[in-house]
């Protein structure tokens, strides 16, 4: 019984066995008798590919027929987020691959794409064609391959505020960090440095942090700052840096960048009356701001109430910080140099005549005040102005009427200064006094006269002998 059940298993695996061998050598037979393309993705470059930058994808192709694949042909079908670059072939033309081209002989083809910038983190097919040369649009077989893509982090630092510092002056000093990238950055800690510490905060250290910054969107970090009263005029050097957490891999980003700010510029000058003597004026200029003046020049500028006579402008050359000069100008108050004389009552004068008379009281009537305008070459080699009001107090020349009094350019117009009171009473007093005398002499005669009656007048004048 049991020598039966033995042959029935034997006879069993022989059928089978045979069976097997029929199959597989049909099977072998078919393989033998055509060509077996494959295509893998072998990788890619970068893994995983990055938003807004190029890929690199690696095809590998393996023939497991046992007929060769002639003219074989692959192509590239970019779809969103991929995008074809310039001057990159979409379609490669791969040759022969030979029967049972396979593992160590598989063929590598490569292809390069861009991933669109706005394209958001995950999983995104691309289609390849395979056929052969000529026969794309009767033949073709189409592989579909997915690829990792991951969002680019990026941020941009800008420096967008002052990039002018007044030596000694506080100033705002502002930066902007823009996140140019295609995903969210965290944990950002932005700070700046200056060699030699020239400019620094006020208030506050250099250092800033971030909880968060989304993508397109910026932030502004504001500092309050002062560069050293004793620097150099020029331009310094920002040492600017950035880090921030890659979501990615969770590793630290940092940027390292420069920007430049200039210390120095413009300044301030005082100005102030000095003295007026002999038709000249004086005032005396002072650099009062943190920087030195360049080819400085002095200006009396046209203006109603005043003249200058001879040149308005005084070169006073270089002037370094806290230095003053002294600039002297032929100034006269009623914006006339000529003098007029009056010897009419208002009423009566011609039309130029009461022109001139009312210019006169305009100018006298105006402020005791006169406009300096000061010109300079600052230390970025700009050409600046400043204009100053300086009270003055200027003598001016009297000049004398028809009629022989003297007059003064004023506010009335040339008016006759008051006589005094000798002039307009001299021969009365002259006449007093010599009537006082006669009147004394007169007595002491009379009284000569009683006491010898032989006493003469004439004898009043003569010294008596002792």
């Amino acid at each position: 019984m049991k020598n039966k059940m033995k042959n029935k298993y034997l006879f069993v695996s022989l059928i089978l066995v045979i069976l097997i061998g029929l199959f597989s050598g049909s099977v072998l037979a078919d393989v033998d008798d055509k060509k077996d393309i494959t295509l893998s993705l072998v990788n890619q470059d970068p893994d995983p590919a990055i938003t807004g930058d190029v890929v690199e994808l690696r095809i590998g192709v393996e023939n497991q027929g046992g007929v060769a694949a002639e003219n074989l042909v692959l192509e590239v079908i970019p779809d969103y987020p991929f995008e074809e670059i310039s001057g990159e072939e979409l379609v490669q033309d791969v040759g022969t691959i030979r029967a049972y081209q396979s593992g160590e002989d598989i063929k590598i083809v490569k292809f390069k794409l861009r991933v669109n910038k706005d394209a958001t983190e995950g999983q995104y097919e691309i289609k390849v064609w395979e056929y052969e040369e000529g026969k794309r649009e009767i033949f073709r077989t189409e592989r579909t391959f997915s690829i990792d893509v991951q969002s680019r982090e990026s941020a941009e630092i800008i420096y967008i505020d002052k990039v002018q510092l007044i030596p000694g002056k506080q100033t705002s000093m502002t930066f902007t960090i823009n996140n140019v990238g295609s995903a969210p950055l965290r944990d950002l800690t932005f700070s700046w440095e200056n060699e030699n510490d020239i400019v620094l905060p006020v208030g506050s250290d250099n250092t800033k942090y971030i909880k968060y910054l989304d993508i397109g969107e910026s932030v502004e970090l504001a500092y309050d700052v002062i560069a050293d009263t004793n620097a150099d005029p020029g331009l310094y050097k920002l040492d600017l840096h950035l880090t921030y957490e890659d979501p990615a891999t969770g590793n630290q980003t940092t940027i390292i960048t420069q920007a430049g700010v200039y210390v120095g510029g413009e300044t301030d000058f005082d100005v102030a009356f000095s003295e007026s003597s002999a038709g000249s004026t004086s005032f005396t200029i002072a650099n009062i701001g943190s920087n030195p003046a360049y080819s400085v020049s002095v200006i009396i500028p046209r203006q109603d109430g005043w003249r200058v006579s001879g040149s308005n402008t005084v070169i006073i050359g270089n002037l370094d910080k806290g230095d003053y000069t002294v600039a002297s100008f032929a100034l006269q108050s009623g914006g006339s140099a000529t003098t007029r004389t009056f010897d009419k009552d208002p009423r009566t004068m011609t039309e130029e005549e009461r022109a001139e008379f009312i210019k006169q009281r305009q100018a006298e009537d105006s402020p005791n005040t006169v406009k300096v305008q000061i010109d300079y070459t600052d230390t970025m080699g700009r050409r600046d102005t400043i204009e100053k009001e300086v009270q003055v107090s200027v003598q001016t020349s009297a000049v004398t009427t028809e009629d022989g009094q003297t007059t003064m350019p004023g506010a009335r117009g040339f008016q006759r200064n008051q006589p005094s009171f000798f002039s307009q009473y001299k021969w009365y007093i002259i006449g007093l006094v010599i009537l006082i005398i006669a009147f004394f002499v007169h007595r002491k005669y009379k009284k000569e006269k009683l006491a010898n009656p032989k006493f003469k007048f004439k004898d009043l004048f003569k010294k008596k002998k002792k």
